[in-house]
């Protein structure tokens, strides 16, 4: 299930975990970062839309550069919107 928290691997055999999810124009963009076996997360960041076919899903990467530059503002946004929300605080402090 495509849901923010889990983690996906692709065809390639590569994980990601998904950080954050967005809509824009009726479509879902995930934010997500590469993450070893162990889960220990790397410094590779994609960002993927979320694809529904029936109950399929799957993730394509964005590979338009103008949309994809556009899509890093918007997920900036939403991290500094929960950071002064105090979300991201809380979730630390549960860890």
């Amino acid at each position: 299930m495509i849901e923010v928290g889990n983690i996906v691997t692709l065809e390639n055999s590569q994980e990601y975990l998904l950080l954050e999810k967005l809509t824009k124009e009726g479509i879902n963009y995930l934010y997500a970062v590469r993450v070893l076996e162990d889960e220990t997360p790397t410094d590779e960041f994609l960002i993927f839309e979320g694809i529904t076919n029936g109950e399929d899903e799957y993730l394509k990467v964005v590979s338009d550069k103008n949309l994809y530059d556009q899509l890093i503002e918007d997920f900036k946004d939403i991290v500094a919107d929960r950071i002064v929300a105090g979300e991201l605080d809380d979730e630390e402090e549960a860890a």
